[in-house]
């Protein structure tokens, strides 16, 4: 039987290339969630308090507040759906992984 320990998976990230696919798609996900949603909130700040149009660099899609709602909703489904199936595929390519060790 094999005990998960921090050590022992990043162990196995040098060993095994197998893992490294997930655990990068897994921390490219938390990176565009955290840096989005906190632009996306610098945005919406700007256009609620009246300082500044809605940015440019931002595409817009209808109205600001049908694009706010796409934007919050994408957020969303990353947080709630992309990140649990990246941690399944995680889990599943380290069990084939110690199973094999």
């Amino acid at each position: 039987m094999t005990v998960f320990t921090p050590v022992s998976l990043i162990a196995s990230f040098r060993e095994e290339p197998s893992l490294r696919r997930p655990g990068i798609a897994l921390v490219g996900l938390l990176t565009m969630i955290l840096i989005g949603e906190r632009l996306l909130t610098m945005a919406v700040d700007g256009v609620r308090q009246g300082s500044s149009g809605f940015p440019v660099w931002l595409p817009e899609l209808g109205s600001i507040g049908e694009t706010i709602v796409f934007y919050s909703m994408l957020f969303d489904v990353l947080k709630f759906i992309a990140i649990p199936a990246v941690l399944m595929w995680f889990a599943y390519q380290y069990g084939r992984y110690s199973a094999s060790t």
